[in-house]
């Protein structure tokens, strides 16, 4: 069976609650030939206290029948169901999350998965004036995701119900707050500090499981719902497998039975530093930087080798400022995936 259709990503900081902007930019995606656009929801401020904003609901409905696409559902990226604070606030935008797609008509939601976040204090110049062996330990972390775990196969149930797919995606490393939990693993013996690492898919990204793909997968193995399954963002599992060391490919095969959506960019493999700024990252080839693909390093071709049988949509998710390219990176796209199978000749 052939892809369900090309796909483009509405930036969230671009849109920040303007729909005129939404607009125009989905007539720029429509002439350029895309068949799908992923809505942010937080980019069109249609949750407003945890339930979705009527008076705004109307207002983008209106602009998004007005073309001939279709869509899917990105979550806020704040949305943590990890989060030992505020998880009732956080279930409430998740379920109004739900409920925005289904207004839409759009089958799969988007989530970034969960991590034991650490709180400003630890990070920066701050973070040297901290014990940091009072960073959370495993056992908390694991209580964590099993609140993920419970709370995700809750919330999949009202998915279903609306026609919905939870997709999980996977993460890229934070190499600050890694570096803090690397600390917090300090041993002394007779006196001496001492650092160990632990292989990848064992201690290894303890706060983001999301980082190690193995790990993701026995997440959403875990929550057992159909309609749970995952995102695979390439361009997050390459900085990933560069930084935690395992084997990219590996990765995408292993996911693959889970995998119903795909992200689809470009980068360099090199984690970002400190400044996740992009007009600094660029000229560096750090960080995720949302490239088309064939700027970067990612082995596409590799890859498209390995999505044979994946019948979701192929979502490009690119910076705004590579708008220049979006038609170029469209027929690039829609090249490997008439290559490798995935779609019908004709497209």
């Amino acid at each position: 069976m052939p892809v369900k259709g090309f796909g483009i990503n509405a930036h969230s900081s671009r849109l920040d609650g303007n729909l005129e902007i939404l607009e125009r930019d989905l007539a720029l995606f429509q002439s350029i030939g895309f068949d799908y656009v992923e809505i942010p929801v937080h980019g069109v401020d249609a949750i407003l206290n945890g339930r979705l904003n009527p008076r705004q609901m109307k207002r983008i409905k209106k602009v998004l029948a007005g073309f001939d696409l279709r869509y899917t559902v990105h979550c806020s990226n704040w949305l943590n169901l990890m989060s030992a604070d505020d998880l009732p606030l956080h279930k409430s935008i998740f379920e109004a999350s739900i409920d925005f797609a289904s207004e839409i008509g759009a089958e799969i939601l988007v989530y970034h998965c969960g991590r034991a976040e650490l709180g400003s204090e630890y990070l920066g110049p701050a973070a040297f004036t901290k014990d940091l062996l009072t960073l959370p330990d495993r056992t908390f972390v694991e209580e964590c995701e099993r609140r993920e775990r419970e709370t995700l196969a809750e919330l999949a149930e009202r998915a279903r119900e609306k026609g919905v797919t939870i997709c999980v995606e996977n993460a890229d490393p934070r190499v600050d707050e890694e570096a803090l939990w690397e600390l917090a693993r300090r041993v002394r013996v007779r006196g001496v500090d001492l650092f160990y690492r632990i292989a990848p898919g064992g201690d290894t990204a303890i706060y983001n499981y999301g980082g190690v793909i193995e790990r993701l997968v026995k997440q959403v193995k875990a929550v057992g719902k159909e309609n749970v399954g995952i995102t695979f963002d390439f361009g997050h599992a390459y900085i990933a497998s560069k930084y935690y060391g395992f084997d990219f490919l590996q990765s995408i095969e292993l996911a693959k039975p889970l995998i119903k959506h795909v992200h689809i960019h470009d980068d360099f493999g090199k984690p970002a530093g400190l400044d996740r700024r992009q007009i600094i990252l660029i000229s560096q080839g750090k960080g995720d930087l949302h490239m088309p693909i064939g700027w970067g390093e990612i082995p596409y071709r590799e890859v498209f080798s390995r999505l044979r049988g994946y019948e979701g949509v192929l979502m490009l998710e690119l910076k705004p400022r590579y708008s220049p390219y979006y038609a170029e990176a469209l027929q690039d796209l829609r090249r490997l995936a008439e290559e490798y199978g995935l779609v019908n000749q004709k497209g």
